[in-house]
């Protein structure tokens, strides 16, 4: 037997009619061939060995590096007590064991290859494997993937393995940063997660920039010259200026000679966009009809189950020839008679099989249009479907060419500048602007030629105070953060800062900090955790591990080092708990001075940042012993460490080689 694993029992029920699997049973459909069951997405996930639920209070070492990652079953609320697994897991694992081969069917996404991947260790399948991305659900789409899958279980395996690196170092990270911070402050007091923070460091820039913008103004001069046919154009200088200097007045003035210097033209090609994928229509419908990127894909997902769009997930593939041409027999003619398409396509479009909508891997993720007519829909599902149509009527046309001329002139030491541009084919872009047209006759002139300054003017700027982020500016704002490959959960994150109270979103889309995003805000300022620039640096360094470009011990490493850095930069803020005892000399660089916080000692001189953590090997050391180890190499003796048997001793604490903390046993 051959087991489907889909989605959702929604995606296995539409599978199951595909594939004539007749007979329901509890938990999957199955006919002679094929067991079709389904997934509840998040049900396996990582667990480090000894982190029962009283993990985050009885253990007080940081910071925690497991040598190991085991997977563990996930809370469900399918099951009948919170730490039981989820029902769903054990119909999986029967089905497994009658089955040789799998055929993964879940959300052709980063996350559901990573889910999946986890499922089928967790249940030691051992059998073949077989990865299909249902792009849409029609039922002949659905026939052609499982019946006969193309094997490209390599590609998913090297995906897997960046996948499971990524989120090791986001379990690493997110699990130390917040028992720092549970240690410090109270547990759940500031939950976060490292790829939130700078999202809301993004708020709280832009809400700084608004509370202390002043307006600042400026003055661009201009000068007015005729061509040789008597023609008059005005050209910008390429100097801006506070107050415009007086040796400008004196050299620029009406009647001053100025030269030619410079006439370039080009032809400039806007090649038509790509096919929408879930980051672009959620930027598209905050910016048009200001809807919540997160109801954005909630709705793309259910247009997708009802079989109206192809998957909307974060590739931008495009689509083979043949998709296309699929799309112009049968799409395109339902789009010709919808009055909300017919009014952008006028009366001279006609697709065309442009670059843009090509596919390079034959695995179109490009959302697109799959049935029609436009009954049975929401007005919000009306706009999705109008956004993805237009998307798709934009990538099915040709370039957007003009020539653009630019003209310099000099005159008494300063460059004045003018462009002028002559639209030649309008193509995609009369879709989103019908207004463009052509500007006026480059000036009749020559390189080298002298001409004479009719008149001297001056254009004011003033600068504009800062808006609120919106849905649309948020979301593009922290897109930009990540490489572009790793985008898929940035959704998430702006969902997971609201859910836990630090953002706040109006009815016009507008965020701003609450108090205790404020507070979170004030508190990891200036932090490392914090750091816009450390996620791209991230998701590289994760991606040359999984390619062997970086040795997978030296990604180890590095992490290790970042989660110890991030660790006890919180666990030394003086903002989360407040310094104790006499400062001593910092043992490293000599110059600074380490000062004894709830559970971390650290050096306050910014280019040493040396710690001693007090907890040491089942003891915590008093403030008293830390001022003894600092000024005089040594504790008196201890009782109750715990060595490596599990048995207590009593033992001095002193400082290795490195300044670093270790136990001296004295006696048994």
């Amino acid at each position: 037997m051959i087991t489907v694993i889909a989605q959702s029992a929604r995606i296995a029920r539409t599978i199951s009619y595909a594939l004539g699997a007749d007979f329901e049973y509890n938990g999957y459909y199955a006919n002679e061939k094929y067991f079709i069951t389904w997934t509840y997405g998040h049900m396996v996930e990582l667990s480090a060995p000894g982190m029962g639920r009283d993990f985050w209070l009885s253990n007080q070492s940081f910071p925690i590096l497991p040598e190991s990652f085991p997977l563990t079953h996930a809370p469900s609320q399918h099951a009948s007590g919170r730490y039981m697994p989820d029902p769903q897991l054990a119909v999986i694992k029967h089905l497994l064991e009658k089955s040789r081969k799998v055929i993964l069917a879940t959300d052709p996404t980063e996350r559901g290859d990573l889910m999946a991947g986890y499922l089928l260790r967790f249940l030691n399948f051992e059998g073949k494997v077989v990865r299909v991305a249902l792009n849409d659900l029609m039922h002949e789409t659905i026939k052609n993937a499982i019946t006969y899958p193309s094997d490209n279980i390599s590609g998913f395996a090297d995906n897997l393995r960046q996948l499971e690196l990524y989120d090791r170092m986001d379990w690493l990270t997110n699990l130390n940063i917040n028992r720092a911070i549970a240690f410090s402050v109270g547990r759940n007091t500031y939950p976060v997660s490292r790829t939130s923070l700078p999202i809301l460091h993004l708020v709280a820039e832009r809400e700084k920039a608004i509370k202390e913008f002043s307006p600042k103004k400026s003055v661009i001069p201009t000068i007015t010259v005729r061509d040789s046919d008597g023609g008059v154009f005005s050209f910008r200088c390429s100097d801006e200026w506070d107050d415009i200097p007086e040796d400008f007045n004196e050299a620029v003035k009406a009647g001053a000679p100025v030269e030619v210097v410079s006439i370039e033209t080009e032809q400039v090609d806007t090649k038509s966009p790509k096919l929408l994928n879930i980051e672009e229509l959620q930027k598209m419908a905050a910016l048009h009809f200001g809807m919540d990127p997160l109801e954005t894909y909630l709705i793309a997902r259910g247009l997708y189950e009802k079989k109206r769009i192809s998957f909307p997930g974060s590739s931008r593939a495009g689509l083979i020839r043949r998709d296309f041409d699929d799309f112009k027999k049968d799409v395109y003619p339902a789009m010709c008679n919808a009055k909300c398409f017919k009014s952008l396509m006028g009366d001279n479009y006609s697709p065309y099989y442009t670059t843009s909508a090509k596919s390079l891997y034959n695995r179109p993720h490009g959302i697109v249009l799959t049935a029609f007519p436009f009954v049975g829909l929401s007005d919000d599902e009306r706009k999705i479907i109008y956004l993805v149509g237009r998307g798709m009527l934009a990538t099915f046309q040709r370039s957007f060419r003009r020539n653009v001329t630019k003209v310099t002139l000099a005159c008494g030491g300063y460059t004045f500048i003018a462009k002028y541009v002559k639209v030649v084919r309008t193509g995609w872009v009369r879709l989103f602007d019908d207004t463009i047209k052509s500007s006026r006759a480059v000036p009749n002139v020559e390189i080298g030629q002298s001409l004479t300054v009719e008149s001297v003017g001056e254009i004011g700027r003033t600068t504009k105070q800062p808006v609120p982020m919106v849905d649309f500016t948020l979301l593009k704002t922290a897109l930009s953060l990540h490489e572009p490959d790793c985008r898929e959960n940035v959704v998430k994150d702006i969902r997971y800062l609201r859910s836990h109270g630090y953002l706040h979103r109006n009815l016009a889309g507008e965020y701003s900090l609450t108090e205790k995003g404020q507070s979170l805000a004030y508190v990891t300022r200036d932090m490392k955790i914090a750091s816009a620039d450390d996620i791209k640096f991230w998701d590289s360094a994760v991606y040359q591990a999984a390619t062997d470009q970086l040795p997978e011990s030296v990604f180890n490493d590095i992490l290790h080092k970042y989660v110890t850095d991030v660790t006890n930069e919180l666990l030394a803020s003086h903002k989360l708990s407040k310094p104790m005892g006499v400062e001593e000399v910092c043992p490293k660089c000599g110059h600074g001075k380490m000062r004894i916080f709830g559970k971390i000692a650290k050096c306050n001189n910014p280019e040493c940042g040396h710690y001693i953590h007090r907890q040491i090997q089942g003891v915590t050391l008093s403030s008293r012993e830390i001022h003894n180890l600092l000024s005089i190499g040594s504790t008196s003796t201890i009782r109750g460490f715990i060595g490596a048997d599990g048995k207590p001793f009593a033992g001095k604490v002193t400082l290795d080689d490195n300044h670093s903390p270790i136990v001296i046993q004295v006696s048994k």
